[in-house]
């Protein structure tokens, strides 16, 4: 039907339409810029950005009025009328003029690429995100971009989610927030549930895949993620967003800003609450969150407090759903049952943590041509998640006995076991500064633009246990002395790196990238002695990590990029602490290679790119978990993916835009070993594999978004996502994976502004997901072992909602 419909489309007559074409010159000095985005404020897409010289051109202008939108860091955004006609346009020359109040945009462009940086990228937009955000998690507002598969543990996208960009899982994936690092420095995860609603307090976003340029924080083996909070807001604002559907989902947001004080200063603020019963059962979420911004600024200087704090109280979710049960029972969760030893479940099977992120944005124009950010930073967390445990033994919990109690026949017991209940907990203080100096130099030569940076973090993490109740037992520890606890886990991670852009000619650039990075961990580990203890243990890695690329400007719209880059990254601590001393995890290496060509300019957009990712010593998703729900990963010493990644966005007609992205992939490893262990005979048994698919890697997937304007003010779309079957483990069978799922959403907005009722705008907006009510997996794990000679394996799936809704009103003052 789809298909049927853009045909028609394709045949449908053009309307008018006309080049403009213009140069952009600094208004101070009179040198071209080069970089700065120039774009119709009715129709993003028909962007484009200045070249070498400053010039720019639009293709295909509609004809009507417009209002065209040249914007550059550090400058003044410049906004003029103009007209779009058949005939081809020259506009007279364009100046900017240098920003009377320094943004936080400078800050961020230390780590993201731009159009002459040989890598693959996308640019999100707060607009596009507010277009998605009815209270579901980052993730979910991020699965239109290319190779992007995403994960929800209560089936909604809310609570515990996660992404996976090119098969890779989040622990390889990079996310920076103001260029400080977020991922979790022990496991490398990012927790979105951990910052609900961050999207409301989002300027933007940049998608990376592959290695990307040098960042900070773990590094990049799969994508980053490259997080800008809001910008600074002119005039006074408030807004109160509320959304509410299926599964007792509710969001509300309050926030507000001062507008510019005096000229200088700003506050903005942000509450939000998002609440959901879960598709699964039980599977409920209570999330709170606050965002607090103080700023000054003038012409060459930015100073700025920032933070922000999340609270969650999550009804476990992270056991899955066994296979035998998908088709009978696909809501239950066995959380709070101790694998059906306690019935009815535990009511207080939830996982409770707060962050708080606080962050001091230092960014300061040294010359016209040199500018120095500095932030320092400290993220905090800390929480719990509390269990109900059936026969657990005396001993594990500091509990003494046995004890004597009344039997059946009159007989006296001895028992040595008792029903527990226990809170698991992580204390986390992650420190340190990011700093960067960008240099752009005066246009005409040879060098185009350098960047200086790097950052000092240390990270000290707690571990102990705690029990709350004890069904019977002499001695029991009070609930607040732990009875069990580990070492301070201490990580320090130092990185610099050296970044420059360089003019070959008029249209041919290349750019390198360095970076040295030095880690050093002190965790509590397997050691090898024969009993199976665990000591104290020190491990330093150094890695250098260079980059290189070309970028060359085939038309003023067309560009093609080819690149290379060596990654390098450590094992996360529970890749040690749940693998035996003999079988410790190494470091991995990745060799990146990106070839693409991209239009980004004019009614048709499109880029199609070419990526090699050949790993030694790849740690691989083994499907199994942790007793705390961490995937477990295991080296492969030879592995790869390769893939096309396909990306458009078409006017196909007046108000009519089609946005689609395609991934064909292939995703192997050669000489794999999967091993089980054996109880007929101790020790384990490998079954070895000459070449094998990669676990959770779709050799297939796409997405599009079809949106038109009906009316002014009024669009409709339908958004849809593809992804082939992905293996639980590395053995590829069948029988272990998640089945191939097509999942189509339709979405309705509407945006007024009734400025005579006081209003600045008003929005109402609803989306029925999944309408086609496709009972779907998009998760799961494995295990097995070897009982009675025969290989016995179980797998659990986290299945996903059918037919919902979410709707939306916004009040924006």
């Amino acid at each position: 039907m789809v298909g049927v419909a853009l045909l028609a489309l394709a045949a449908a007559p053009a309307w008018a339409q006309g080049p403009v074409s213009g140069q952009l010159t600094d208004a101070q000095t009179g040198a071209p810029l080069a970089g700065a985005t120039v774009l119709l404020t009715d129709q993003p897409t028909l962007g484009t950005t200045t070249d070498a010289r400053g010039s720019f051109r639009l293709p295909a202008v509609p004809a009507g009025p417009h209002t065209l939108q040249v914007r550059f860091v550090g400058f003044e955004t410049l906004s003029q009328p103009l007209q779009g006609q058949a005939e081809a346009q020259q506009l007279a020359p364009l100046a900017l003029l240098t920003a009377r109040n320094l943004t936080p945009e400078a800050v961020v462009t230390a780590t993201r690429a731009n159009e002459r940086t040989a890598t693959t990228y996308q640019n999100v937009s707060r607009e596009q995100l507010q277009a998605r955000n009815f209270g579901q998690d980052l993730p979910y507002l991020l699965d239109q971009t290319p190779s992007v598969v995403t994960t929800s543990d209560a089936g909604t996208g809310v609570g515990y989610t996660a992404l996976r960009i090119r098969g890779t899982d989040g622990t390889r994936i990079n996310v920076t927030l103001n260029g400080v690092p977020v991922n979790e420095a022990e496991s490398h995860g990012v927790f979105f549930v951990d910052l609900p609603d961050l999207a409301s307090s989002v300027q933007s976003i940049q998608v990376q895949r592959g290695a990307g340029p040098s960042t900070n924080g773990a590094g990049a083996f799969g994508a980053s993620l490259n997080v800008e909070t809001l910008g600074i807001r002119p005039k006074a604002y408030a807004e109160l967003n509320n959304s509410a559907g299926s599964f007792g989902t509710w969001k509300t947001t309050v926030a507000a800003g001062t507008g510019l004080l005096n000229g200088h200063f700003t506050v903005d603020a942000r509450a939000s609450r998002v609440q959901s019963d879960g598709y699964v059962d039980r599977a409920s979420s209570n999330l709170k969150s606050l965002y607090l911004a103080g700023t000054y600024s003038d012409e060459k200087t930015l100073l700025r407090a920032l933070i922000i704090t999340g609270y969650e109280t999550t009804y476990q979710a992270w056991y899955g759903l066994a296979d035998s049960l998908l088709t009978k029972n696909r809501r239950y969760n066995e959380a709070g049952t101790d694998a059906g030893q306690h019935l009815p479940a535990y009511k207080n099977q939830t996982d409770n943590y707060q962050q708080d992120y606080y962050q001091f944005l230092i960014s300061r124009q040294l010359n016209s041509r040199l500018n120095l950010s500095v932030t320092p930073f400290w993220t905090r967390g800390g929480g719990y998640y509390e269990e109900y445990k059936a026969n657990q033994d005396f001993a594990k919990y500091g509990i003494s006995g046995p004890v004597l109690q009344p039997g059946a026949g009159g007989r006296v017991d001895t028992v040595t076991t008792t029903d527990v209940i226990r809170r698991r907990w992580l204390k986390t203080d992650l420190y340190g500064a990011t700093y960067a100096l960008q240099l752009r130099p005066t246009a005409g030569g040879v060098l185009t633009e350098a960047t200086l940076g790097g950052a000092v973090v240390n990270y000290r993490g707690q571990h102990f246990d705690e029990l709350t109740w004890a069904q019977r037992g002499n001695n029991i520890p009070e609930s607040d002395t732990p009875y069990y606890s580990e070492p301070n886990a201490h990580k320090l991670d130092v990185n610099t790196y050296a970044r420059a852009t360089v003019a070959l000619g008029e249209s041919l650039s290349a750019f390198g990238d360095v970076q040295f990075r030095h880690v050093g961990y002190e965790l509590f580990a397997p050691d090898g002695s024969p009993n199976g203890g665990k000591s104290q243990q020190t491990i330093n890695f150094n890695f250098l990590n260079p980059k290189a690329g070309l970028t060359y400007q085939l038309t003023p719209a067309v560009a093609a990029y080819a690149s290379y880059a060596l990654a390098q990254r450590e094992p996360t601590r529970t890749d040690y602490t749940d693998t035996p001393a003999d079988r410790r995890p190494t470091a991995e290496k990745l060799h990146n290679v990106e070839m693409g060509l991209r239009r980004t300019t004019g009614a048709f957009q499109w880029s199609a790119n070419y990526y090699l990712m050949r790993y030694r010593d790849q740690l691989v998703l083994s499907g199994h978990l942790d007793d705390v729900g961490n995937p477990i990963h295991t080296n492969v010493r030879d592995s790869y993916r390769t893939g096309i990644e396909l990306q458009a966005a078409a006017l196909l007609t007046k108000g009519l835009t089609f946005s689609p992205t395609a991934t064909i992939s292939r995703n192997k490893i050669n000489n794999y070993t999967d091993y089980l262990a054996d109880y007929d005979n101790g020790g384990e048994k490998g079954t070895a594999f000459k070449q094998t698919d990669i676990s959770f890697s779709p050799a297939l997937t796409f997405a599009y978004t079809l949106e038109y304007e009906l009316l002014p003010g009024l669009r409709l779309a339908t958004l849809a996502r593809y992804a082939s079957r992905q293996y639980l483990d590395n053995t590829a069978t069948d029988s272990r994976s998640i089945p191939a799922y097509y999942v189509q959403d339709v979405r309705a907005r509407y945006l007024w502004h009734p400025e005579r009722l006081g209003f600045r705008e008003i929005e109402v907006a609803a989306v029925l997901n999944n309408v086609l009510g496709a009972t779907y997996v998009n998760n799961g794990y494995t295990y097995g072992y070897v009982s009675g000679g025969q290989a016995q394996y179980f797998s659990y799936y986290y299945p996903q909602a059918r037919r919902n809704f979410l709707a939306s009103v916004n009040l924006r003052w």
